[in-house]
């Protein structure tokens, strides 16, 4: 196991600048997850796609995400993601977020590791049916 010897302030202010980029990237700019995404990131859903499928199980390096996000936006036209509430702690993080499109309001939670320099390694999402606000 190696330890991580990166001060844990270091670490917080990293992360807080990728966990501030994570809606943004999510409203539109998918390049920016070639700038957050660490070299071993892996993101885990919990849903799938209305037909069923998985496609961001396949989702190995920041370029795959990059990509993932593209098409999702395409599939996705209009959504506006908000930030509810966040916290960071040293190498672990949460974002709860709601997401709009049209009349549609529903939320989520997003649970992350950071790597030292701050970028995303893991993160694992699990969306809801109602707005975090209520």
């Amino acid at each position: 196991m190696t330890e991580n010897t990166t001060p844990a302030a270091t670490i917080d202010s990293s992360a807080r600048r990728s966990l501030d980029l994570w809606l943004t990237m999510w409203n539109g700019d998918g390049e920016i997850a070639r700038q957050i995404c660490a070299d071993d990131f892996r993101i885990h859903f919990a849903v799938t796609e209305s037909d069923g499928s998985t496609p961001a199980d396949d989702i190995r390096t920041a370029d795959d995400f990059a990509r993932y996000l593209a098409w999702w936006h395409g599939q996705h036209p209009g959504v506006v993601f908000t930030n509810v509430a966040d916290a960071i702690d040293g190498d672990h993080g949460r974002l709860l977020w709601d997401m709009q499109a049209g009349e549609l309001l529903v939320g989520g939670v997003d649970v992350f590791d950071f790597a030292a320099d701050g970028r995303v390694r893991r993160v694992w999402s699990v969306g809801g049916q109602r707005s975090m606000r209520s």
